[in-house]
């Protein structure tokens, strides 16, 4: 009976060895594992808004992300990146509108950019050209790429190109009737060049005919473009598109041609 019994005693014994040293070395491959998760294996780059403006590429966010190479992510583990800062540091791009920044279960850094969309170009005969968002936000002139809108001039943008279009009630108007012409199909393609004045005044240039639109202020817009549109119905086929040089629509219910 005994020695029925020995052979029994010493596979517990082995057992008794064996089976911790499987839980610590499963163990040591599971905290391994967690280890490398806990590292910054990729970044992945989404850029959306661009609707063919290509302002910003993923090079432009990687120089933020590494301060231009002098701080290096992959491989670095979570705990020692603050993904706050550099959500802050990619948002400080001027063409990025907003940014997330933030981590999957695989490893990865995922950034999430939004770029600003321009809708209108700012000539400004003292300094650098600007653009304007379609948050009315002031963005600067690119050199990797020129975005096809029209074109704003005038001294009433003076007091607007170092902060954005909607500090005041008359900004504010303003950017609602350039959005509002960025927005529709038809006089968004008639219209190259707003001018307006100081005093909000605006003369229109279009893209095809040689009229000079006298527009006036944005007040009552919409009645005013309708009165342009029986102009280009109506009027110019009948009269000729170049016999007019000048067109007033500043009078109410009136269209006055010279």
């Amino acid at each position: 009976m005994s020695s029925i019994m020995q052979p029994k005693k010493k596979i517990y014994i082995a057992l008794k060895f064996i089976i911790p040293a499987i839980i610590f070395l499963i163990s040591i491959g599971f905290v391994s594992k967690k280890q490398e998760e806990k590292l910054c294996k990729k970044i992945v780059i989404t850029i959306e808004n661009q609707q063919g403006n290509f302002f910003i590429n993923e090079g432009d966010i990687m120089d933020k992300v590494t301060k231009n190479g002098r701080e290096m992510v992959v491989n670095l583990p979570f705990d020692n990146v603050k993904l706050k800062d550099i959500e802050q540091r990619i948002e400080a791009l001027k063409f990025v509108q907003s940014a997330q920044v933030y981590r999957d279960l695989q490893g990865n850094m995922l950034i999430d950019a939004v770029q600003a969309r321009p809708i209108a170009r700012v000539f400004n005969p003292v300094g650098k050209d600007y653009y304007i968002s379609d948050r009315g936000e002031i963005l600067p002139v690119s050199e990797r790429f020129t975005a096809r809108v029209m074109v704003l001039s005038g001294s009433f943008f003076r007091p607007y190109l170092e902060k954005n279009l909607l500090i005041d009630q008359a900004g504010k108007d303003l950017f609602n009737f350039i959005q509002f012409i960025e927005k529709d199909k038809f006089w968004s393609a008639q219209f190259a060049q707003l001018e307006v004045n100081k005093s909000g005044m605006i003369n229109i240039y279009p893209q095809v005919t040689k009229q000079i639109i006298e527009f006036g202020s944005v007040a009552d817009y919409s009645e005013k473009l309708s009165k342009l549109k029986i102009f280009y119905d109506k009027i110019l086929p009948d009269r000729g598109w170049n016999r007019y040089e000048r067109v007033n629509l500043q009078f109410k219910d009136q269209i006055i041609c010279e």
